[in-house]
């Protein structure tokens, strides 16, 4: 058992990294086009349809990658894989134009376990930024002069999150964990530029990397209520780009240059988890990141403080376990997001409503099919803005395995 468990996790890691490393296009938004693209909005296990909340839950029945202090919770003896995969259908509206574009590929690929009665440990790779954008026909005025030109540019690509979690238990009721991540990826931009007659043709690609650590907390002053808070420390990535410049008859021009660093946030988020007639699981988490304190700016925008706030809601039927309905765990989420950018005076928020199914594979409940549905609105047409309305499926497969385990002779 254990054998097959560790090659699943081993391929599945693999082919992820190397999914993700090369082509991490889970974005259609055209809000990637600033700074790392768009943050991921997207988690492990049933996390995402819960409002992507998850501050003060723990991971007894999956891995719960918000909150290292909930690797603790994994029970003994057993050994948790989370594999994901992500589907979203983005329709872009300005004034009476409309876009749509579908992507599809790996969210996360995670495996936990315990290692002693009191500690777990988990690691995730998981996308940290989406880039995915398409911009046609823009125009931009030549400098000095009355002429201008017509430019086609679109991105790809983007960072990848290989964190490390772990938690410990000092008391029953309270626990803490810390957290470390190697953040890295590549983001790939080409352009072509049409000046007169001329075509010019600019490719770059951008490679960040760089090491972000934080810890939480999580303790229940009372039965069924639990409360959790997280840190996530700022840090600077590092970054390298590779240019070439090419033009029609002309000799290709390439150049490697280091270029600035981008800086990460201090962030902050508090959540709290409570139980109602041992069926209903209410969380709420809000999160702060002061992107103000970074003292940096997108070319098109400018980096504010960000607030996020989650609710999520899953009810686990209590009734005949041998109805199939009275055996899946019904979820319902909503999100809003103020947003890290402010383009002409306008904050780009988002609102998601989030729904979703977990669907047992064994008679334990611990190996789990989450389904989750997501709808959300980002930007408005408002000067110059564009109103993104998006569909988002997510399909996460969370095994659970026994193993440590003494066989039992009769």
């Amino acid at each position: 058992m254990m054998n097959r468990i560790y090659l699943i996790t081993t391929i599945g890691l693999l082919s992820s990294i190397y999914a993700m490393s090369q082509t991490n296009s889970l974005s259609s938004s055209p809000y990637s086009l600033y700074g790392l693209g768009t943050f991921n909005t997207t988690n492990t296990g049933g996390s995402t349809a819960l409002g992507n909340t998850g501050i003060a839950n723990n991971s007894s029945e999956f891995i719960n990658n918000l909150n290292p202090a909930s690797m603790s919770s994994i029970p003994l003896n057993t050994f948790f894989f989370d594999v994901g995969f992500k589907s979203e259908y983005g329709l872009q509206v300005d004034g009476s134009v409309q876009e749509s574009k579908l992507v599809a590929n790996f969210s996360n690929v995670a495996f936990g376990f315990p290692i002693n009665k009191k500690s777990g440990l988990s690691l995730t790779l998981i996308p940290y930024t989406n880039v995915g954008y398409n911009v046609t026909n823009m125009e931009t005025d030549i400098e000095g002069s009355t002429s201008s030109f017509y430019s086609d540019i679109n991105g790809s690509g983007g960072l990848n999150d290989l964190k490390l979690n772990y938690g410990y238990a000092i008391l029953n009721n309270l626990s803490v964990g810390v957290t470390g991540s190697v953040l890295f990826g590549q983001i790939i931009e080409n352009e072509i530029d049409y000046i007169g007659e001329n075509v010019l043709n600019i490719y770059n690609a951008n490679s960040y990397s760089g090491l972000q650590f934080g810890a939480g907390i999580q303790y229940s002053p009372i039965k069924n209520i639990t409360l959790g808070s997280v840190v996530t420390l700022p840090t600077s990535l590092s970054g390298i780009q590779d240019r070439k410049v090419s033009q029609l008859y002309e000799s290709d021009i390439n150049s490697e240059q280091d270029i600035d660093d981008f800086k990460l946030p201090l962030e902050l988020g508090f959540g709290v988890q409570t139980r109602f007639l041992d069926q209903v699981d209410v969380s709420v988490d809000y999160k702060k990141k002061y992107w103000a304190n970074t003292n940096q700016t997108d070319q098109l925008g400018t980096f504010v403080d960000q607030d996020i706030l989650g609710l999520g809601v899953e009810f686990s039927p209590n009734a005949n376990p041998l109805k199939f309905w009275n055996t899946l765990q019904y979820r319902a989420g909503l999100n809003y997001d103020s947003g890290n950018l402010e383009i002409n005076d306008t904050k780009i928020r988002n609102y998601a409503l989030n729904l979703g199914l977990g669907i047992p594979l064994r008679h334990d409940g611990l190996s789990m099919l989450n389904v989750a549905y997501s709808y959300g609105k980002k930007g408005q047409v408002f000067e110059g803005l564009i109103q993104e309305n998006y569909h988002m499926l997510t399909l996460n497969i969370s095994l659970a395995g026994r193993w440590f385990e003494k066989r039992k002779i009769f």
